[in-house]
């Protein structure tokens, strides 16, 4: 696959396009992904559109960035991402998790290069209301918090135990849910789980997307632009199962951990007049890579 690089800020920001012609497709992935995790659909994708598939600052292959990671700065690179292609018509904005944050605000600053935004279970601005809502086991069993997890990763990455690592991530996420990545795609996001800046990175954005004096204006749909939304988000009864089998949650608790997640995820519904709600059938939370043909069939319409 080739990637290519473009200067942003003080540093350069990979990226790989598919398709040709102008790009009107953007994705923009979650919480410490990298291209490989995407390419086989972005591959797909581009037989009905031109794909940009990009890595932010300190992912992969990208250079990181002094500048926080909040909302308003992430969308700013991309918007110098795609200044630096020359590209200035609209895009359809894919977002996956956390992704899904970057590209509300991304609307909001360029709603002149917004046609749409497609939401693949996307993180709330208001996710803090999980600990609100929750008593502290119900949350500490959600596994909504990935602090815990991302700083355990950044010590083993920090003492050089990328072997234990990458041991370890071959039956997490994005693994976990899908089975045939190529060689050169396995080989790719194994290697970005043993850095150190992968988790330095992940844990500056996500302490960002949960500081509510950062998150401003992202939390109402006051001013968000007259663009259709789509909400795709994952299937309940298979979220549940996991709930239950990883965090060791009760039926009772599994149900009102899922209920607070729709109704956060539902929120977007209400930014645009015209939105849509899809629930991905075969999918909990990684629904790019279990529900593809979904994914396709709504960005053909």
């Amino acid at each position: 696959m080739e990637i290519k690089k473009a200067s942003v800020g003080p540093g350069e920001l990979a990226y790989c396009v598919f398709g040709t012609g102008k790009v009107d497709l953007v994705i923009e992935m979650g919480l410490g992904a990298v291209m490989g995790e995407w390419w086989q659909l972005a591959q797909r994708l581009s037989e009905k559109h031109t794909v940009l598939l990009y890595e932010r600052a300190g992912y992969g292959s990208s250079e990181p960035s002094p500048a926080e990671r909040i909302p308003k700065n992430i969308a700013r690179e991309l918007h110098e991402l795609l200044e630096a292609l020359g590209h200035e018509s609209k895009v359809t904005l894919l977002a996956h998790s956390q992704g899904g944050l970057y590209a509300q605000q991304f609307a909001r600053s360029y709603p002149e290069l917004v046609e749409r935004l497609v939401l693949l279970d996307p993180l709330s601005p208001r996710d803090n209301e999980f600990r609100v809502r929750l008593t502290r086991s119900e949350f500490q069993k959600s596994g909504v918090d990935k602090t815990g997890g991302l700083r355990l990763n950044l010590l083993l990455a920090r003492l050089h135990l990328g072997w234990l690592l990458r041991r370890i991530m071959r039956t997490a996420p994005p693994f976990y849910y899908y089975d045939g990545f190529s060689e050169e795609e396995t080989k790719y996001i194994l290697a970005a789980i043993s850095r150190p800046q992968t988790y330095e990175t992940a844990l500056r954005e996500y302490a960002a997307a949960h500081d509510e004096r950062l998150l401003g204006e992202l939390a109402s749909s006051e001013g968000f632009p007259p663009i259709p939304v789509v909400l795709i988000t994952h299937d309940s009864e298979i979220e549940k199962q996991e709930i239950c089998r990883f965090g060791g949650a009760s039926e009772e608790e599994t149900q009102k951990i899922e209920n607070v997640w729709q109704e956060l995820m539902g929120e977007y519904l209400s930014y645009s007049p015209d939105s849509t709600h899809l629930r991905a059938e075969h999918s909990s939370h990684y629904i790019h890579l279990t529900d593809p043909e979904l994914i396709c069939e709504v960005l053909a319409e």
